[in-house]
């Protein structure tokens, strides 16, 4: 009996791989005489099959994202507890570590705590209020931007070409979703 290698230590036989294949689509979607490995669709049922194998793929890719998304905030609380629990012991130790005043951080196993200077910063409260004085008082911090939705639609509509934008045809494009 043919095997095919999966793992170090797993292999399938040709009948676990043959019922994990089953939902593949029967004879009239498959070239004849070909194993589900050189599956091709032929019909509208075979692509029919490939569309839902790929929506089912990128389903369980959002669902693994989402997942993984949730655990990983979860791991930041678990972290920030952690932080507001333990912090001012961890400050106290670390306090007590660099008395000789040498270093201004520790590196253990699982990370680094230390301290250091935050740069001076401005955090703007009104921002209505500083562009205006901005444009007053220093014009440089001024920045002007282009809307290019706007200039396409513009460009668009009127057809017209100018040596700073290329128009690009409608153009049919293939695409699986």
């Amino acid at each position: 009996m043919q095997t095919t290698q999966i793992a170090e230590a797993e292999t399938l036989t040709d009948e676990e791989i043959a019922a994990l294949t089953a939902d593949a689509p029967a004879e009239e979607g498959m070239i004849e005489g070909t194993a589900p490995e050189a599956f091709c669709p032929t019909d509208a049922g075979g692509v029919d099959w490939v569309l839902r194998k790929i929506a089912a793929a990128r389903a369980e890719a959002k669902l693994i994202r989402e997942n993984m998304e949730a655990m990983a905030r979860a791991c930041e609380r678990d972290a920030e507890h952690l932080e507001w629990k333990y912090g001012g012991a961890l400050q106290t130790w670390l306090q007590a570590e660099l008395k000789d005043g040498k270093r201004k951080s520790k590196t253990l196993p699982h990370g680094v705590i230390g301290y250091r200077t935050k740069p001076a910063g401005v955090s703007i409260t009104d921002p209505a209020a500083a562009l205006a004085w901005a444009k007053d008082n220093l014009p440089a911090a001024v920045v002007e931007a282009l809307d290019r939705k706007a200039l396409a639609d513009r460009l668009l509509d009127t057809g017209k070409a100018l040596p700073f934008a290329a128009l690009q045809s409608a153009e049919e494009v293939f695409y699986i979703r």
